[in-house]
């Protein structure tokens, strides 16, 4: 928590150094779980690097393919079944197509809320937000999606609000901001997998927010979204490109909107 601001549970800005040190890498010990899953083999894919928006460092994500992964991680900095809000940049430059699972509540248990899984391609990017942590969850609303692309090399804003609709029960709404702070993306433009042809409850054209118009929210292990992970997971099928992306100016807080 940050005292100068009790609503601020965490925050990481990687101010700390930059480089691939362990002390750069969690922001001087503010992310307590560091891991490279590399299999004994030299290769690291988490550094820090200057050129983050408004001056600040960013975490640069290095892609080597399914064969290697890593994380940081930061436990018990929420309340169970308590709302709040993340707040984070990021700029992508990786063409990978597989669907890298890289902003989640706990690396392990990302199916309770995936906040950004990303495939790209030349052309641009695309991400979607992902809710399937119970038994329950049903196809085609698993992953919710903007059909918009995103550019490479461009910074972009991503900003979350986790409501609990009630103790195991979520409404999570999304913003994206250009790099001139321009809101690009909302609840309505995040919509259900195979849009216009899978067909739930009588309709093919589900987006996030006619879902919570509806009264729909998603189940989910409150436990696990105590808990907040950035990096790369390795993805099946990811390709070994060697290109990266970046996060920045991270922040979770439980009162509002956290902004620029």
């Amino acid at each position: 928590m940050d005292a100068r601001d009790p609503n601020v549970v965490f925050e990481s800005d990687w101010s700390t150094d930059t480089g691939t040190s362990r002390r750069a890498v969690t922001d001087g010990g503010r992310w307590k779980d560091y891991w490279e899953f590399n299999n004994g083999a030299p290769v690291q894919l988490l550094s820090v690097v200057a050129g983050g928006p408004g001056g600040r460092n960013a975490l640069r994500v290095l892609q080597r393919g399914p064969s290697y992964a890593a994380f940081v991680q930061r436990s018990n900095i929420l309340a169970p079944s308590k709302d709040y809000y993340v707040r984070y940049y990021m700029r992508n430059d990786d063409t990978s197509w597989s669907g890298d699972h890289v902003v989640t509540p706990d690396f392990q248990n990302y199916g309770n809320l995936t906040y950004m899984r990303k495939t790209g391609s030349a052309a641009g990017w695309r991400f979607v937000i992902s809710m399937y942590g119970c038994p329950s969850s049903v196809y085609p609303l698993i992953h919710l999606g903007p059909s918009m692309m995103l550019a490479h090399g461009v910074w972009y804003r991503f900003e979350y609000h986790v409501d609990f609709v009630d103790p195991a029960h979520i409404q999570v709404h999304v913003r994206v901001y250009d790099a001139a702070g321009v809101q690009i993306l909302g609840d309505a433009d995040f919509r259900q997998s195979d849009y216009g042809n899978a067909v739930w409850n009588g309709r093919s054209d589900w987006t996030l927010a006619s879902l919570y118009a509806a009264g729909h929210s998603f189940c989910v292990n409150p436990v696990a979204l105590t808990k907040f992970a950035m990096g790369n997971n390795g993805q099946k099928d990811a390709v070994d490109t060697r290109l990266a992306w970046y996060y920045a100016g991270l922040q979770i807080r439980t009162d509002w909107w956290p902004g620029r």
